[in-house]
């Protein structure tokens, strides 16, 4: 199983958590976990995000934290979604 379908899977167990029980660390990590499926199905580098957007990322490590739901900033998250071309508004209409 790749990485792009197995975020998919953890993405989906997620959302279905989240709708019984809401919890800001559990939507932290989907946030983040969307993003990262973002990034796998368009084919882009970590290294090439953070090279894109040194305002927001220092270094890869942050940018993985960011996927893995530690550090999840606005500032990020909307600098993330114009990088990727990405509407949040899906993923929270997802959630609701």
């Amino acid at each position: 199983m790749n990485k792009q379908i197995k975020t998919d899977y953890m993405i989906k167990g997620m959302v279905e958590d989240f709708k019984k029980k809401p919890n800001h660390k559990l939507l932290d990590q989907i946030i983040g976990l969307k993003f990262k499926h973002i990034r796998l199905k368009k084919d882009i580098t970590a290294e090439a995000v953070v090279q894109d957007n040194k305002i927001y990322f220092k270094t890869i490590y942050s940018l993985y934290k960011f996927e893995k739901g530690i550090t999840t900033t606005t500032a990020k998250l909307f600098a993330l979604s114009k990088y990727y071309k990405y509407d949040i508004t899906q993923l929270f209409e997802r959630l609701n």
